[in-house]
């Protein structure tokens, strides 16, 4: 691979922010005996970061690099507010069950490298991959001091994805693409962990004409059971198992 000039490039973007939407203002909600209120006096979150990268192609392929650093000031998120009893914003929280409540949480620092590479050995087949590695922290300061040092929930260490495209014909495309998570935490505690998952997808597409082309899709192939959520009573929330997709897409 000849490698074009390596560009270096650092940045530091204009503060963004996001304000809290209608749900976290004014919508609760319920998952077994765990409930989350919602909480009209939000602020708006704030963002700044830094970032710097360098890349490079060829005819065999490209890469790219990035390091990066972001601060998420007034971050909205569930926050525990204890379990079992009786609460002035909930009522009766039941046995098993966990009151949270929307908060600005502090801040939280995010500091991480993202990759991604794309190779191609022949005309026919090309293979890409994508990892990240994000070290994130919650500074829960005075608001929320119990936070500090932990990991922000549904946040994932390290996340990695790869593929493979093959030609055999020019009407015909395969494709085969893997996602991997490894373990987060399903609360703002750390307490309940949710384990990693591996998940593959495959995709046959076959041009009938320049600008029409059917496809078969199965998502998941090997029908994993990825856990998306965990309540304080041991209920478990999953991704949906394998599936079938057929289609006709179309370009105008």
């Amino acid at each position: 691979m000849r490698p074009r000039p390596i560009c270096i490039c650092a940045r530091r973007p204009t503060p963004g922010f996001r304000p809290a939407n209608l749900n976290e203002l004014h919508r609760p909600f319920r998952v077994g005996n765990d409930v989350t209120e919602a909480n009209p006096s939000l602020k708006p979150e704030r963002l700044q970061g830094l970032e710097a990268g360098l890349g490079g192609d060829g005819s065999l392929g490209s890469w790219s690099a990035n390091v990066f650093y972001n601060r998420l000031r007034d971050a909205v998120t569930n926050v525990t507010v204890g379990g079992p009893g009786i609460y002035p914003i909930a009522g009766v929280i039941p046995a098993g069950g966990v009151l949270r409540q929307r908060q600005n949480a502090g801040a939280i620092s995010a500091l991480g490298v993202e990759a991604q590479g794309a190779l191609r050995l022949s005309s026919a087949f090309d293979l890409r991959a994508a990892p990240t590695y994000s070290a994130a922290e919650v500074d829960g300061g005075s608001s929320a001091p119990q936070l500090t040092g932990l990991r922000p929930a549904q946040t994932p260490r390290f996340t990695a994805s790869a593929g493979a495209v093959w030609r055999p014909a020019a009407q015909l495309s395969l494709t085969l693409d893997v996602r991997y998570e490894s373990k987060r935490f399903d609360d703002d505690q750390n307490s309940r962990v949710l384990s990693p998952s591996l998940v593959a997808d495959a995709r046959a597409e076959f041009a009938l004409t320049d600008s029409a082309t059917f496809y078969l899709a199965v998502d998941n192939l090997t029908d994993e059971s990825v856990e998306t959520a965990q309540t304080a009573d041991g209920f478990e929330s999953f991704d949906l198992p394998r599936r079938g997709r057929l289609g006709l897409g179309i370009r105008f």
